[in-house]
């Protein structure tokens, strides 16, 4: 049998460790790097890159160098967050038929599953190298505020890599591990996460080797990378400036220009000042060729990126509103990720707490480290070494309502493992099939939320309208990934269900019972385009995003409709909460939609 590990799959860097002597240690590699960077890439002569190698010639192959790729996994093509990176990354973007995002490089095409399945291939390689011994399951870290479908891309992309996945883990609650176990803790921790792509905080409570989640919130797309983006577009403006050149249209230029403003935000976290200085950027009008060569001080960083940090703090007071704690009751305060290093973070931080943030964990190795012990605690079941961990869901999960609102199944901050059940009847003769979309995300209305998928209910028994139940039951598991069954309620049979991830109303013969893991057929690439222009775009400075509000009140509709968690309803409950919803969810027919003739029925549900 291989070894377990813990890898913190990052979006600019990875790490591994292993628990070992019953001693966590972060896994180092040849040169005694204890970090690979997050980039995969094709070279001229088809060779395929990962790690280091694929870092080093990327200002040179730009176009088939794939970085942050973490950003894209698991979100639909036609998301915001999607139109915004177009924008902003190098290399060219593809919608798969199934709405999914696929990377071209070498004029080939990629899920996000398999470039992230490169690079925890090459992990696991340099792993084995280095320990002497195969392999073979991996602990694999998220953050906090991946919805269903980021985390279910993980795990296919671990098995792609060969990696048995026995739990995807939370990236601010592996930290807590690392800060936390072996110490006979009885605190409240707030673990503050800011990593090269994405923010995380979490509020969780240790005692002894018990690590529970209380609430927990982010962003997805606020992360190192932003403030390098600051830097970059800084630079640019400064160049057109200065020559009246735009180089955002020049990709070799860019990535240039962004490797340079990532080295020299690391190097103002201690010093006060560097210089950025990128020889022949671009041709002059009169012949010679242009150098970037100015001066950045780490006022001018804090001046630019100010927001970004306000942005995280305000997502501390929101999560800390939602724990239902106040910054006196929080013990301390983890900072995690390779951007809480920046000393307007970790200013901010201690003008926020009132007191300066723990220095009990290494920001590039705690994630890594915790990982490596919830591993080693699954790995070792019904030991001493096993711990316990009661986490909590992200994002409220729900389906559509008529008015195209969102009706919240499992609200959030709810504890994982949970399950909730729904009735769902037929509303036509010998109907044979129903679709029901679920949604995740903390909007109100469902289109600004995330679809995780159209689940279709088939092979319906033939009977009268309404005279067939479905009970439906929704499990989300410990990870926060969610499943559902459905079985007929008066027969007891189970009833076929398929996850739907194309569009709704393409008929297929046949539909896949997960996101298949290897690349799917595509639809024919769209042809590329240069991105608008960066200066045109910005001013420089990406507007805050809105903070979702949890709704706290629930109508008094939607709660006839709210299942209790502890227990199944009786059958007289049962009844009473049936959803005739089958006409707004029947799959597809070459009939004419039956929408218009539930709407009046629907209103009167929902108000």
């Amino acid at each position: 049998m291989g070894k377990a590990i813990g890898i913190d799959l990052g979006t600019t860097n990875s790490c591994a460790a292993i628990v070992e002597g019953g001693k966590p240690r972060v896994i180092t590699y040849k040169g005694g790097q204890s970090t690979i960077p997050s980039v995969f890439a094709i070279n001229e002569k088809g060779e395929r890159l990962v790690g280091h190698d694929a870092k080093r010639q990327a200002q040179l192959n730009p176009t088939n160098t794939v970085a942050a790729a973490k950003r894209l996994i698991g979100r639909n093509y036609h998301s915001k967050t999607i139109e915004k990176v177009k924008q902003v990354f190098t290399y060219e973007l593809v919608e798969g038929e199934s709405n999914e995002v696929l990377i071209k490089v070498r004029d080939q095409l990629f899920t996000l599953e398999q470039i992230s399945a490169a690079i925890l291939r090459k992990i696991k390689e340099v792993a084995e190298e280095a320990l002497s011994s195969e392999v073979d399951q991996a602990v694999i870290t998220v953050p906090a505020y991946f919805n269903d479908r980021q985390r279910q891309a993980v795990r296919a992309a671990g098995k792609l890599a060969n990696l048995k996945v026995p739990r995807v883990l939370n990236e601010p609650t592996a930290a807590a591990l690392a800060y936390g176990l072996g110490k006979n803790l009885n605190q409240r921790v707030a673990v503050y996460d800011l990593g090269g792509g994405t923010f995380d905080i979490s509020v969780i409570d240790i005692k002894e080797r018990i690590f529970e989640v209380i609430a927990t919130g982010g962003d997805t797309f606020l992360g190192g990378v932003d403030f390098d983006d600051r830097i970059m577009q800084w630079v640019l403006e400064g160049f057109q400036k200065a020559h009246g050149i735009d180089l955002s249209y020049d990709r070799v230029a860019i990535q240039r220009i962004r490797d340079a403003a990532e080295t020299a935000k690391i190097e103002l976290s201690s010093v006060m000042r560097t210089r950025l200085h990128i020889p022949y950027i671009a041709k002059g009008e009169e012949g010679p060729m242009l150098d970037v060569d100015v001066e950045l001080t780490r006022e001018k960083l804090e001046e630019l990126s100010a927001d970004l940090v306000d942005r995280t703090v305000q997502t501390v007071e929101r999560i800390f509103r939602e724990a239902g704690t106040t910054k006196q009751q929080v013990d301390e305060v983890l900072l995690v990720g390779g951007q809480s290093r920046m000393p307007l973070v970790q200013r901010r931080v201690t003008e926020f707490m009132g007191r300066p943030p723990s220095k009990g964990v290494h920001p590039d190795e705690a994630v890594g480290i915790g990982a490596s012990i919830m591993a080693h605690s699954l790995a070792a079941a019904a030991t001493n070494d096993d711990v316990t961990l009661l986490d909590v869901l992200p994002m409220p999960i729900g389906i559509n309502k008529v008015d195209g609102s969102m009706h919240v199944l499992f609200h959030k901050n709810e504890r994982l493992p949970d399950y909730k059940t729904r009735t769902l009847t037929t509303s036509k003769d010998n109907q044979r099939s129903i679709m029901l979309k679920i949604y995740q995300g903390e909007q109100n209305i469902c289109a600004d939320n995330e679809l995780l998928g159209t689940f279709v209910f088939s092979n319906i028994r033939p009977a009268p309208k309404s005279k067939v139940q479905l009970e439906v039951t929704f499990h989300i598991d410990s990870e926060g990934i969610l499943n559902l069954t459905a079985r007929d309620k008066q027969t007891g049979q189970t009833v076929e269900s398929t996850l739907k991830l194309g569009k709704v109303g393409e008929e297929k013969k046949k539909e896949p019972e997960k996101k298949p893991e290897a690349a799917p057929p595509v639809a024919p690439p769209m042809p590329f385009t240069m991105p608008q222009s960066t200066l045109a775009a910005t001013t420089g400075k990406a507007e805050p995003k809105a903070e979702p509000e949890l709704t706290k009140t629930v109508s008094r509709a939607e709660s006839t409709l709210t299942e209790r968690a502890e227990a199944k309803p009786t059958e007289e409950q049962a009844a009473e909460d049936a959803w005739p919803l089958a006409e707004t969810t029947a799959a597809p027919t070459a009939e004419a939609s039956l929408w218009d003739k539930v709407t009046g029925w629907f209103k009167g549900l929902f108000g």
